[in-house]
């Protein structure tokens, strides 16, 4: 039975400097999550309203996140659409990023702390 050497230690190195590199520190980051969703109106006689079948108006985007224990929410038109996409998409990237470099750490502090 063969047994799994340990990765050196360069090349560890080597590996969290390539996934640093990959960071890309864009000031538009966005926590949250995009949702679809009809909505009813304040006119009393609306399709919106009917108890059988309503009609809803839209659909519409939503940007939506928690924040203190509140959730928060923000209406999308199709311009911020595009940047709440690519916000999220932005935060995604980089929380990625940062589970990987700690795994590699971890790895480096299990077999090689004494180059710590």
């Amino acid at each position: 039975m063969k047994t799994l050497k340990p990765p050196t230690y360069s090349s560890l190195l080597k590996e969290r400097d390539s996934a640093l590199k990959k960071i890309k520190l864009s000031a538009f980051i966005l926590r949250g999550s995009l949702r679809r969703q009809g909505n009813i109106c304040g006119r009393p006689n609306c399709s919106c309203k009917r108890i059988n079948n309503p009609k809803l108006h839209g659909p519409y985007d939503y940007l939506s996140h928690r924040h203190k224990d509140k959730s928060q929410t923000v209406f999308l038109n199709k311009k911020k659409l595009k940047y709440a996409k690519v916000g999220i998409a932005n935060y995604n990237g980089l929380i990625s990023a940062i589970y990987r470099i700690a795994e590699i750490n971890f790895r480096i502090l299990r077999y090689h702390y004494d180059k710590l």
